[in-house]
């Protein structure tokens, strides 16, 4: 096997590639971090000389994250913005033709469109947008970064040669009027807004003729929520349902409609899904732990090849996988361990060569030979750009920018770190510099953390959410990106996240803290002290924030940790005793049991933060999309213990709404983040500003510092 070098020619490539005249540097700004584009779903035409994406980007003035589908020339680099509208998604090169289909909103609900060469776009499949995603009255499900959806087709799929459409269709049903009982009742326990329902019809279409294939009830979360999962055999489309077993608990099965036979079965075992085919038609795996993986494939009837043990595993957020007609070439996108960047790796007959650099490659296409494609290229201080990928050579050019407003900014020192604990597990990250830092010097630090994701993507909005990193370092902060420990580390490690994501008590409730909980914690403080010891951080100002999984983190932290002397937490709640009955099969693999039985009760009180919040030792400010019970259980908590805290709820689109998870209402974004630096100005540098939005708040902050009986360590005179 022989392994190529990554090119060390893509970073001088991809800076150049921007105009001298859009080279003025300037420093970030709020609106730069309003601005930053989200970018997903490329896709190449055949012959490969042109592409299609979709970004996201903040319109103000409609309070709206608007979609925009987007042309691209590829040997030119000419842009032109093909269509504006509510929501873009599940945009697909339609096999064997010029086309592409997508869903799409163009205010009648989201529908297929068939999108030509020419630009135009055409309906495909239009229904009745009756049923809503989002956090909204009458919703069937919870939207976690977009605005409400009317949705008439909620997912598609097209057969490998392009003349079979799978698509599912949502119909809201009538809302219950009568009496509620049990189970129904419990579910709406966590709503502030009645839930919908609805049933999802599944079609095929074949010779221009739609056949109905399955109607799916509203608790079918794989048809409604997971977008559906399709597989195309020469005798039939594979798809996956929620159902029930006979014991009345919830289980995903595999449906297969026959093409001959008119009929759909449930198969006997769950197929799953292969998006990483190698050149030898096996699925490709990465196995093992540590700081090398094995690439292996697995073929049918079990025999097994190895590509051996390399620094990097395949990763559902890399490009997806593909192989070539002829079966001698498999691309497929992977994730590097040390510096957690995306890049590609080519599989040929006997031989593996990986394309790549210090740029993430992500959202890739290729054309049908695997000879040419197109990427999302990226990096920590490299805004996103498309990138045309030469297969054969492994040569990068880039074509054009994607948001040449933040080609503009003088980038910032961000420096890749790999953080080993007191545990000798490993975590990954990064270290934002200070714009005008001074060896020598002790600067204020704020840790962001949100699971995995700190990787080389340009402000990746699911990693630091409303917490404006690069303006934190354009304030003096030094800025730590921090992912967790990885769940592959080891195989204690790995078995303790399998018993909670699978639910089951084979992992004590003591070691599943330890290891989960307790070992992210130490990989916080002990990058930070790291840092100290160098000279770098000043011990007295240390911040943390993280929402999501990091507000779980960061929850866990300041009541386990004398640390942090301020955190923002987001929209988060997961662990508190309050949630039993939401997630109680979660809970029962962490804990052991509910909060009432007194063996499981032990392991809250050791956990929960809300019932250890008489040891926290900073500042807690909560931001929440929802005024859900277990945030309000913890806040009420820490205002007793006497902590100061305070806890902000972001208004949805109107009364009958909420925000969302990821906020999508732009003047929240904006309003979440000058309350994050305002709130650790205050608590970390005794900073106020009298133009600050959340300047009122101050005397409340005064009255909470004023009346904190007790402090673990020396407290910061703030500026009066």
């Amino acid at each position: 096997m022989i392994v190529k070098p990554i090119s060390a020619a893509v970073t001088a490539a991809l800076t150049v590639a921007t105009p001298a005249a859009t080279q003025q540097a300037r420093h970030w700004t709020l609106e730069d971090q309003l601005s930053i584009p989200e970018v997903g779903g490329l896709s190449i035409s055949a012959d490969g000389h042109s592409a299609f994406y979709v970004v996201r980007v903040a319109d103000v003035a409609s309070r709206r994250m608007v979609a925009v589908l987007r042309r691209v020339e590829l040997e030119s680099g000419a842009t032109r913005d093909i269509l504006r509208a509510q929501w873009i998604d599940q945009l697909h090169r339609i096999p064997g033709e010029d086309a592409w289909s997508a869903r799409i909103d163009k205010g009648d609900g989201v529908q297929l469109y068939r999108i030509e060469m020419d630009d135009s776009i055409t309906p495909l499949i239009v229904h009745p947008a009756t049923a809503i995603f989002g956090d909204t009255e009458g919703a069937v499900y919870p939207g976690y970064g977009h605005a409400p959806l009317a949705t008439g087709v909620r997912a598609h799929d097209w057969s490998p040669d392009g003349k079979r459409l799978f698509y599912v269709v949502l119909d809201a049903a009538p809302q219950a009027t009568g009496v509620r009982h049990g189970e129904d009742v419990v579910i709406e326990r966590a709503r502030r807004r009645a839930p919908g329902t609805a049933t999802a019809s599944i079609y095929l279409r074949s010779e221009g003729r739609d056949t109905l294939i399955a109607t799916r009830p509203n608790n079918d979360i794989t048809t409604f929520f997971e977008r559906n999962f399709v597989r195309w055999t020469s005798d039939a489309v594979l798809f996956n349902v929620t159902d029930v077993d006979p014991e009345g608990r919830s289980r995903v099965v595999t449906m297969a409609w026959s093409f001959a036979a008119k009929t759909a079965r449930v198969l006997d075992t769950l197929a799953e899904s292969a998006q990483a085919i190698g050149p030898l038609g096996g699925q490709l795996s990465s196995e093992g732990y540590g700081d090398r993986r094995e690439l292996v494939e697995a073929m049918t009837g079990g025999a097994r090849h190895s590509y051996g043990h390399l620094p990097f595993a395949l990763d559902g957020r890399a490009a997806s996988g593909v192989r070539s007609a002829d079966g001698k070439r498999s691309i497929v996108g992977v994730r590097m361990l040390d510096n957690p960047r995306f890049g590609l790796i080519v599989l040929e007959p006997g031989r593996l060569r990986t394309i790549g650099g210090a740029f993430s490659l992500n959202d890739c296409d290729f054309t049908i030979s695997l000879s040419k494609g197109a990427c999302i290229a990226q990096s920590q201080t490299q805004p996103p750009a498309i990138a045309e990928i030469d297969v054969v050579s492994g040569r990068i050019r880039p074509v054009a920018s994607v948001s040449p407003r933040h080609e503009r900014l003088s980038s910032l020192r961000v420096e890749p770190r790999t953080w080993t604990n007191r545990h000798g597990n490993k975590a990954t990250g990064y270290i934002i510099w200070p714009r005008r830092y001074v060896a020598g010097q002790r600067y204020p630090a704020i840790v962001i953390t949100h699971g995995t994701d700190a990787d080389e993507r340009f402000a990746n909005r699911e990693n630091q959410w409303e917490y404006p990193a690069q303006l934190f370092a354009e304030r003096g902060y030094v800025v730590l990106l921090i992912n967790e420990p990885s769940a592959r580390e080891n195989a204690e490690v790995w078995a303790a996240r399998l018993a909670w994501r699978n639910e089951t008590k084979a992992v004590a409730p003591e070691t599943m803290r330890q290891l989960i909980w307790l070992n992210g914690v130490a990989s916080y403080e002990d990058a930070v002290m790291e840092l100290v010891g160098t000279g770098v951080i000043d011990q007295a100002r240390v911040g943390i924030a993280g929402y999501s999984r990091g507000s779980q983190m960061v929850n866990v932290t300041i009541t386990n940790s004398s640390l942090f002397r301020a955190a923002s937490s987001g929209d988060g709640g997961y662990l508190e005793p309050a949630f039993y009955p939401d997630v109680s099969g979660s809970y029962d693999a962490v804990f052991g049991g509910p909060p009432t039985d007194p063996v499981a009760l032990m392991h809250y009180r050791r956990l929960s933060p809300s019932l250890r919040a008489d040891k926290v030792c900073g500042a807690v400010l909560q931001q929440v999309a929802a005024p859900l019970v277990p945030s309000i259980d913890f806040h009420t908590a820490l205002r007793k213990a006497g902590v100061p805290a305070e806890l902000s709820l972001y208004p949805g689109d109107d009364a009958a709404s909420d925000e969302t998870h990821i906020f999508h209402i732009p003047s929240n974004r904006l309003g979440a983040m000058q309350e994050n630096i305002a709130w650790f100005d205050y608590w970390l540098l005794g900073e106020r500003d009298p133009n600050s939005p959340y300047a009122d708040r101050y005397t409340v902050w005064d009255k909470m510092r004023d009346e904190a009986p007790r402090h673990c360590g020396t407290p910061l005179p703030l500026k009066n």
